[in-house]
């Protein structure tokens, strides 16, 4: 039993290690990923989400967006402006690697050390927003979100 625990333990790290952050405050656990956001006046707010991808990014800021209008009190929100960076990071460090195997009645359990010649890169996508919330019917327009709606089918 011993000889497959320590591979699949391996295993487990590794796959943690390679999942998207989850959804929460940028400061969450030393992450550099995730919202941050600002109120400008009552009912408007500036919101911005960092992620892996365009995808993450955009569905991370409209959630934001919806969560603090709902907080607030209000039902829609229309976002007034929006912009996107994409930043892209070269990591240059040595990486540690653990990899384990079994076969028959014996295992094996490694670990490597590599230093990249040419370097990694990391990449990560800010969608900032600013928004103004509203109450009643929400505005006929591409811009304007239930924030109930969004809540429902982006999570939260």
């Amino acid at each position: 039993m011993m000889k497959i625990a320590a591979p699949l333990t391996a295993l487990l790290l590794l796959a943690a290690c390679a999942t998207s952050p989850g959804y929460g405050p940028q400061s969450a656990g030393g992450s550099s990923f995730g919202y941050t956001d600002q109120k400008i006046e009552e009912g408007r707010f500036r919101v911005a989400y960092r992620g892996r991808d365009i995808a993450q990014a955009g569905d991370g800021a409209l959630r934001r967006a919806a969560e603090l209008t709902r907080a607030a009190g209000y039902d829609h929100f229309t976002v007034v402006s929006r912009d996107r960076d994409t930043e892209r990071r070269n990591n240059r460090g040595p990486s540690i690697g653990i990899g384990g195997s079994t076969g028959g009645r014996s295992g094996g359990l490694g670990v490597g050390v590599s230093v990249p010649l040419g370097g990694t890169s990391q990449q990560s996508v800010t969608s900032r927003l600013e928004i103004v919330m509203g109450r009643g019917k929400k505005p006929d327009g591409p811009d304007s979100y239930n924030a109930a709606d969004v809540l429902a089918n982006l999570g939260g």
